[in-house]
């Protein structure tokens, strides 16, 4: 059975998205993994997950510099009080339609469902196009 696009997100895209802000937010700004959680708005024990490398480790968001630049000026906004966690939900959410729009997690897509082939969906690029700002 094929595994859709918001499967795919729900499952693996946002799961590891979510990891890595923790990370960010954890490592980089000193916050407690209380406090994290409760930006996520998820269960400390699952920030521990998280922070350990026991979950949303299926795509490495850590080599990608911009996507990091992007969660650390998230976790700015967090910090200086503009952002509170629904804020943050929509943040992520940009970060993750953005690279969906430049087809960067095609290959991820490919790789939980062989049946996909990347090279001819246009499914993203169509959807998330708009979330694509000019440089």
């Amino acid at each position: 059975m094929r595994i859709t696009l918001f499967e795919l997100l729900y499952r693996y895209i946002y799961p590891a998205l979510r990891r890595r802000f923790a990370i960010v937010l954890y490592r980089e700004f000193g916050l407690k993994q209380e406090r994290i959680a409760k930006i996520l708005g998820i269960t400390q024990s699952a920030v521990s997950r998280y922070v350990d490398g026991r979950r949303g480790i299926l795509v490495g968001f850590e080599d990608i510099p911009e996507v990091n630049e992007q969660l650390r000026t998230i976790a700015r906004r967090v910090l200086s009080g503009e952002l509170d966690e629904y804020g943050v939900q929509v943040e992520l959410m940009r970060v993750i339609f953005k690279l969906l729009g430049e087809r960067r997690l095609c290959i991820i897509h490919a790789k939980v469902d062989s049946s996909i082939d990347y090279t001819k969906c246009s499914i993203c690029p169509n959807l998330f196009k708009p979330y694509i700002k000019p440089q």
